[in-house]
């Protein structure tokens, strides 16, 4: 008897013993329970040779391994996700610099836009948008040297009056002397007030604002 019949004869045993419950794979205890049942089924004037006993017991002990492996990652996976989160509380008081596109603008003052480049570049333009996507101000920097930077925006759109409190976003572009783009990115700057947790994971409130910890880039006084 081999032990693809065996599979089978005990496949449906289990189905008759417990109706509607069903198994997307088989674990080290129904394998070894196989293994038995195969043993205990074998034909006695032709028994399993040691070769394949052998090989099946490999395979019993490399899938108790797989599975041993599987519990102990996922177990570490588990601490250090605690433990980045329990530093997470570390940040609040703190102003962090952090990869993002979005700043909130208050009824009073202005927002900082901030921007990193790899490469020194000619010009830099920030076009300010708001939440449907509308341009709501351009600004420029001219003979920008490669490293994080950051322009002040005071709340005002193109004809120079303050606009309405709330959130915006903001892109950045840059070309290098030879008017060739260079990679740009967005960077969000603020005041960590508090923390929040989704799914298991650490976010930043900065200015109103969910930062996730693993986009901080640098953490300043």
């Amino acid at each position: 008897m081999n032990i693809s019949s065996t599979t089978a004869a005990t496949a449906a045993t289990a189905t008759t013993g417990v109706q509607g419950t069903s198994r997307e794979a088989l674990g080290k205890d129904d394998f070894l329970k196989l293994l038995i049942t195969q043993l205990q089924n074998q034909d006695p004037l032709s028994p399993m040779d040691n070769s394949q006993f052998l090989a099946q017991m490999a395979q019993f002990s490399s899938l108790e391994q797989m599975q041993n492996l599987n519990a102990s990652f996922d177990e570490s996976m588990l601490i250090s996700q605690s433990l980045s989160n329990s530093s997470a509380a570390g940040f609040i008081g703190r102003h962090v610099r952090a990869a993002g596109d979005g700043v909130t603008l208050g009824t009073t003052g202005s927002v900082e836009l901030g921007y990193f480049l790899p490469s020194d570049a000619a010009t830099v333009t920030l076009t300010v948008l708001d939440e449907q996507g509308r341009e709501v101000r351009t600004l420029t920097a001219d003979e920008t040297t490669a490293g994080a930077h950051r322009l002040e925006w005071d709340g005002a759109d193109l004809d120079g009056r303050r606009v309405a409190a709330g959130s915006y976003t903001f892109e950045v572009s840059a070309k290098d002397a030879d008017g060739l783009d260079v990679s740009a990115t967005s960077v969000v700057t603020g005041l960590v007030d508090g923390i929040t947790f989704q799914n298991g994971s650490a976010y930043l409130l900065v200015d109103g604002r969910e930062v996730p910890l693993s986009e901080v880039l640098e953490v300043y006084q």
